[in-house]
């Protein structure tokens, strides 16, 4: 009896399109990418890229946001003209663009990440130790231990929102086995290089 729920919360963490999906789907992951980009301007944490976090540069507000916005649509247009061409099955836009702006929602939780002081001292001097390799710097242990923990939680979010993705892309275009795998890792590294461009291009204007 206790089996059901346990598969239910496993398919809501890891494949909520079975229950989600279209405008709904769009809507949630809108507000996902808007909040990942609001408290992450809190700490200067930057998606600067479909698969890419960086933390420590300031620019105004309106850029973090932008910045979601910009990884969600590179890659949900990259699969869209995958799915076109290799899909046997016509397939509704809505779904598979909503779902992969749902499938950036652990960016919020890696934007909660980096909250603690600690990441951003730690940052810094990281940067200085390889700007400056002759600099003497005092390491503090508790800022050192904060930040790996943190590096380790980011890394296992960012296994999570692909795995999201993938589900997406699979599930909204009827795409399985290696052809979904292929045209996936295809789309994903098609996709960071056209967001690097595009947020490159977004700094020039902030």
């Amino acid at each position: 009896m206790n089996i059901q729920p346990e598969r239910k919360l496993t398919t809501l963490l890891f494949n909520p399109f079975v229950y989600i999906a279209g405008g709904k789907a769009l809507g949630l992951g809108l507000a996902a990418i808007l909040l990942a980009g609001l408290v992450g301007s809190l700490s200067s944490t930057h998606f600067d890229g479909v698969l890419d976090t960086h933390t420590g540069f300031h620019s105004p507000m309106w850029t973090f946001v932008a910045e979601g916005l910009i990884d969600w649509l590179c890659l949900a247009l990259v699969l869209l003209i995958f799915g076109k061409i290799y899909s046997t099955t016509a397939f509704r836009t809505i779904d598979l663009v909503g779902t992969q702006a749902l499938a950036r929602w652990p960016t919020f939780f890696i934007s909660l990440v980096t909250l603690p002081p600690a990441i951003q001292r730690f940052s810094r001097d990281l940067v200085q130790l390889l700007t400056e390799p002759g600099a003497k710097l005092d390491f503090n242990p508790a800022d050192a231990a904060i930040f790996f923990a943190a590096v380790a939680a980011m890394l296992a979010l960012l296994c999570w929102m692909v795995a999201l993705m993938y589900k997406s892309y699979s599930l909204s275009c009827n795409l399985k086995g290696g052809k979904a795998v292929g045209t996936f890792i295809a789309g994903l590294i098609m996709a960071e290089l056209l967001s690097k461009i595009a947020v490159y291009e977004l700094f020039h204007l902030a």
